[in-house]
């Protein structure tokens, strides 16, 4: 019943012990009615050759609407586990438009297998990546959503802080950083502009919310949220930055938007660009 997955890729099959980093599908396809799972590597060793990958792999496989949520679906494979697979490479046609070039599973030879090149891989993502930055702080990489995370002051307010990285190419830690510092640096004038934004946007969604609140004994009509209080009231609390420039800013709302948050996108190139309320 998955033959429509399975003619997306070369019938050539190729033996690879792999070990899996998490589960991060599925997709539903719609032309075949089927759910694609899929799981991220952090290392392949192809069989043939004997060659060790740590390149990111990305590994599909087609299950039903049942066996989504069983053994066959997320459950079938574990963090951290090492198995040896028979794989097949994606058709370049079906592959020409996606950032990563997949390949399906055909099958799983064997569940667990000790592997100690893909063991000294794993060893190795265990191990700490900390930087030590005078004006950020210290920065942990996350290494399985290429982020640096810490806490920076931002304005006199403690602020969580992501750095959006390439966890392989350390210049872009680098140009993370350096963006991060541009922001910090003149914070105060960034925060004046994201709260007037946000203010500008979201005060009439604010009082909309207010007239719909029945525990709130406050009326929109005869005292309305106005553009200075919700100013005001939002506080920040996280700060994500990528290495390109661009930024994200998440505001505690006060419950002015129930347990929703406000959210705030820019970059250093192009300035503020929108406010939202999101959940």
């Amino acid at each position: 019943m998955f033959e429509e997955f399975y003619e997306m890729y070369e019938p050539e099959e190729q033996e690879v012990v792999a070990l899996i980093n998490r589960c991060i599908g599925g997709g539903y396809n719609n032309r075949g009615n089927f759910w694609e799972m899929t799981v991220v590597t952090l290392g392949m060793v192809f069989c043939d050759t004997g060659k060790v990958s740590t390149k990111e792999e990305r590994l599909d496989w087609p299950v039903t609407d049942e066996e989504r949520n069983s053994e066959k679906g997320w459950g079938r494979f574990g963090k951290e586990q090492i198995c040896r697979l028979k794989i097949r490479r994606m058709k370049e046609e079906w592959a020409k438009d996606l950032v990563a070039w997949p390949w399906c599973i055909a099958q799983v030879v064997k569940a667990h297998e000790d592997c100690p090149e893909l063991q000294a891989v794993l060893d190795e993502y265990h191990r700490p990546v900390v930087l030590q930055d005078e004006t950020l702080g210290e920065l942990t990489l996350d290494k399985d959503y290429n982020t640096f995370e810490g806490e920076i002051q931002w304005c006199g307010t403690d602020v969580y802080l992501s750095l959006e990285v390439n966890a392989e190419s350390k210049p872009s830690w680098t140009r993370a950083r350096s963006a991060a510092k541009k922001l910090l640096a003149d914070c105060e004038t960034w925060d004046k502009a994201m709260r007037e934004l946000a203010a500008k946007n979201l005060t009439g969604l604010a009082n909309d919310w207010l007239s719909q609140d029945e525990e709130n004994p406050r009326d929109p009509g005869t005292d309305p949220i106005t553009e200075e209080e919700l100013a005001r009231r939002i506080s920040m609390t996280s700060l994500s930055v990528t290495s390109g420039g661009s930024f994200t800013v998440w505001f505690d709302c006060d419950e002015m938007f129930t347990d929703h948050a406000v959210t705030v996108y820019g970059s250093l190139k192009k300035g503020l660009k929108a406010a939202n309320i999101e959940g």
